[in-house]
């Protein structure tokens, strides 16, 4: 699977992805799961990412999310 950058922002800015609100949801970490993705700040760098979904387990939204420094976060969802 292959993931695009989507967006940085802070805790509880208004990031929706595919029509749901990310900070409004409950976060689901899939197993534990991981994906190392390019820092978008500092592109050299790489870091782990948890793969997440919120909204109905029947039509999930999947995506990836890092903390990163100041309070920020980075996304990623599949291409």
């Amino acid at each position: 699977m292959g993931w695009r950058h989507l967006h940085v922002g802070r805790k509880g800015d208004n990031l929706t992805i595919q029509n749901r609100q990310v900070w409004r949801e409950e976060w689901r970490w899939i197993n534990a799961e991981t994906v190392r993705l390019p820092d978008p700040m500092i592109g050299s760098d790489i870091l782990s990412h948890m793969i997440c979904e919120i909204g109905p387990k029947t039509r999930p939204a999947r995506f990836a999310a890092v903390k990163l420094q100041s309070d920020l976060w980075s996304f990623y969802v599949p291409d």
